[in-house]
């Protein structure tokens, strides 16, 4: 009976004991947890915007704007979420492209504009192109359209693609991957040749 009392003590101690260990374990490894959760988020902010300009201008020539009803600002990304969005291409301070979007982005740090969401763009000489989105870094890069693509110029082409770049001034475009092409009679887009 005694040793039966002993060795129910010694276990029970090593219980006791195990348990303290655990304890005292996970407070020395979560010691910063806490401490660190509410200081990354004391740094993230965010800022809700309405009627929001978004211009790029150098040597005072102003070369996109974009025009958004309503956004808000990510301060810990750098990122500005923009809704219902009109925008245009500047060249020579007159418009060459004009488009409209849903929903965008907007990186602060690398000056990338997104457009996704019904967005839909239209060049000065009428050519329009949809797409399920755009993405372009700056004035001299090629606006890059992904997901159904479609390419409508002046009633007489259209293209179907999954990828396509387009020059801000619609002088040149590459498309990408697989496409379709349709031909049709000038002005037309009910007569295929």
């Amino acid at each position: 009976m005694q040793k039966r009392k002993i060795a129910y003590i010694v276990i029970l101690s090593l219980i006791v004991f195990g348990c303290l260990w655990a304890f005292i374990s996970a407070g020395i490894i979560t010691k910063n947890f806490k401490k660190d959760a509410l200081n990354s988020a004391g740094e993230k902010q965010k800022l809700d915007i309405k009627d929001l300009l978004i211009t790029e201008t150098k040597d005072d020539k102003k070369y996109w704007e974009l025009y958004a009803d309503s956004g808000y600002y990510d301060s810990q990304n750098k990122v500005v979420i923009l809704y219902n969005i009109i925008g245009n291409f500047y060249n020579n301070d007159e418009v060459v492209l004009s488009m409209e979007s849903t929903k965008g982005t907007f990186n602060e740090e690398s000056k990338r504009v997104v457009l996704y969401e019904n967005t839909y763009i239209i060049y000065k000489d009428g050519t329009n192109v949809r797409a399920n989105r755009f993405t372009w870094q700056g004035n001299d890069k090629d606006i890059v359209a992904q997901g159904n693509v479609i390419i409508q110029r002046n009633g007489e082409i259209k293209t179907f693609s999954n990828e396509a770049y387009l020059g801000n001034s619609m002088k040149n475009v590459r498309i990408k991957g697989r496409s379709k092409t349709e031909l049709y009679s000038k002005g037309n887009f009910n007569e295929k040749f």
